[in-house]
């Protein structure tokens, strides 16, 4: 048996609404730099910009560590000592993410590496889907094959579901004791990790043709969002079930389904939505929280396409990139600029002008007084740079910013959106 929705959510016709004041939320961690030491030999080159310009920049704060692919290598710069090292010298691939320690990173198909160096490792077989724990250096991920396996380093692969579970996509709740999973191409699974006994708390409609995907837990664990993906829509409905079983509720329809266009804000989820087709056109940043899923529209200027919502940590701020609201040629064509909204609906602070550039994928400090940003030409295809921009929590006011602390390759991607987020990744210190 599955539920049906309660209600549904009409399209992006009734966008424009009310600002509502949120609660911040950031992921941190501790630190993770250590010695190297193995046969593979990390190298150390000094940071691209002045020494420690990111310390400095940090007022003493810790920062952690940044992670990247480019050009098959995967790099680590410690934005504390600006000491870059490689620890992967070919063969590394998006995405790049590290584990909920800091001390090791796990790329491509989900091959491993300790943050000190060493030698790559392969505890589980080649992945096309995978997550780390947010408790534990666990991974979990999904075969070719369509199974679900779970190891990590120093831990033996097991497997969770078998081949015939045709799953997808998995996401670790909060505590790290279930997995949300996509099967079979027409549920939602929630599966106990001690177990393996997993519960259905979505099923496609019959009659449609519309597969879930995961792509998230609320921050109380009590929520399941997911995408459904229509064939042939660019954009599509962004869901909620109840992880516990219920009625499904749609959050928004349409939104571009990337999971980098959905943010938490303590208990409210800060998403862009309204576009059909392509991230330049029609988004706005949008407000919506358990258990009734209204929503609320903060930026309330459709003169502009707003997406990549980032929620400061004080809970005052939105960061977010902005263009005009047109079609790009070819998609990702053009200026973008930083913006922080008010989540109290305020006002609105522009952080960057956008004559030449594009200003994307913001992401905040632990302490609220920095943002990372990638910035890049603004040909989609060309390289970008990883720049710190100093940020008053209170005012919004930025300060000059610090860098490049690294040089990036192109970004993979489509219709605008550049998956920056895919190939790099900040562990940070807390």
């Amino acid at each position: 048996m599955y539920a049906r929705p309660r209600r549904g959510r009409r399209a992006a016709a009734a966008v424009a609404g009310v600002a509502i004041v949120t609660v911040g939320a950031i992921t941190l961690a501790r630190s993770v730099l250590g010695p190297g030491g193995s046969s593979v030999r990390p190298s150390t080159t000094p940071s691209t910009g002045p020494r420690c310009a990111s310390a400095r920049a940090a007022g003493g704060a810790r920062l952690g560590a940044v992670a990247w692919v480019q050009d098959g290598a995967l790099h680590l710069l410690d934005l504390d000592t600006c000491v870059e090292r490689t620890l992967v010298q070919q063969g590394a691939a998006p995405p790049v993410r590290f584990s909920h320690d800091g001390r090791w990173i796990a790329f491509g198909g989900g091959r491993l590496v300790s943050t000190s160096g060493g030698e790559v490792q392969d505890p589980l077989p080649e992945l096309s889907s995978w997550e780390w724990s947010p408790r534990s250096d666990l991974l979990a991920g999904t075969t070719r094959a369509g199974s679900v396996v779970l190891g990590g380093p120093g831990r033996a692969a097991r497997t969770l579901l078998p081949e015939g579970t045709r799953a997808g996509h998995v996401v670790f709740s909060p505590s790290g004791r279930s997995l949300a999973l996509d099967a079979r191409g027409d549920r939602v699974e929630v599966v106990d990790v001690a177990s393996g006994s997993a519960t259905t708390i979505y099923r496609v409609t019959p009659g449609t043709t519309a597969p879930p995907e995961v792509t998230g837990w609320s921050p109380d664990g009590r929520w399941v969002l997911f995408f459904s993906r229509f064939p042939g829509r660019a954009a599509v409905p962004l869901n909620a079930a109840p992880a516990g079983g219920g009625p499904w509720v749609n959050v928004f329809d349409p939104v571009l389904p990337y999971g980098d266009f959905l943010s938490w804000c303590g208990d409210k989820l800060v998403l862009s939505g309204g576009g059909k087709r392509r991230a330049s056109e029609g988004n706005q940043i949008l407000t919506s929280a358990p258990p009734r899923w209204r929503f609320q529209n903060l930026s309330i200027d459709f003169s502009r396409s707003w997406i990549w919502p980032a929620c400061s940590p004080n809970g005052r701020w939105i960061a977010t990139t902005a263009m005009p609201s047109a079609p790009e040629n070819p998609p990702g064509a053009g200026a973008r600029s930083l913006w922080l909204l008010a989540t109290d609906g305020r006002g609105r602070v522009r952080l960057t002008g956008a004559m030449h550039a594009a200003y994307e994928l913001p992401r905040w400090s632990a302490n609220g007084r920095l943002l990372l940003v990638v910035r890049r030409p603004v040909k989609p295809s060309a390289p970008g740079v990883l720049l710190l921009i100093p940020v008053d929590p209170s005012s919004g006011k930025p300060g000059k910013p610090v860098g490049p602390i690294a040089t990036l390759g192109p970004s993979p991607g489509r219709s605008g959106h550049g998956d920056w987020s895919g190939m790099t990744d900040w562990y940070q210190p807390g």
